[in-house]
């Protein structure tokens, strides 16, 4: 997801998704996370595309959106 992300361009111009992606991170980072809180974020990754709908090429929006659902499916799938 981060990597796609950052193809959209700076972190800088992306700075609420950025910081989600942060939050997300720290959350799986060591493997001890919360699911609600996992899939919680994902959405809100979704929700905060939509502010950037205009900046991103509708094919790099459209990877992002399958990458994050399909995080969304590995967690429900683990736990």
């Amino acid at each position: 997801m981060r990597t796609c992300a950052e193809s959209f361009g700076s972190p800088t111009e992306f700075p609420k998704l950025h910081s989600i992606l942060n939050a997300l991170q720290m959350q799986v980072g060591d493997g001890d996370y919360q699911k609600h809180a996992v899939v919680r974020l994902c959405e809100a990754c979704l929700a905060t595309m939509e502010l950037y709908f205009q900046s991103v090429p509708e094919d790099l929006a459209a990877r992002f959106e399958r990458l994050t659902i399909r995080v969304v499916e590995l967690i429900e799938d683990h736990r």
